[in-house]
């Protein structure tokens, strides 16, 4: 009997190590892609806060959160 549980736990150290190397090597072999802070830019429409690369620019310095938005904002219809 105590052959056999020392079998499993074996077994189970084994098995726990070999799964501790394979997310090891998982990890490394991920490229760490870190994002440098971007300038938010709030919509003209609709005031919601994105980054700045979202944004859509429309006529002069107003930036939007879309082009539908852009869109409503320049053909003078605010939704109403």
């Amino acid at each position: 009997m105590g052959k056999l549980l020392l079998m499993i736990f074996l077994g189970v150290a084994i098995w726990w190590l070999w799964r501790k190397l394979q997310a090891t090597k998982a990890d490394a072999a991920l490229p760490k892609a870190e994002r440098p802070p971007e300038l938010m830019a709030r919509c003209a429409h609709c005031g919601v806060n994105q980054p700045r690369s979202e944004c859509v620019e429309g006529a002069g310095q107003a930036v939007y959160c879309s082009d539908a938005h852009r869109r409503e904002a320049e053909s003078g219809s605010a939704g109403e």
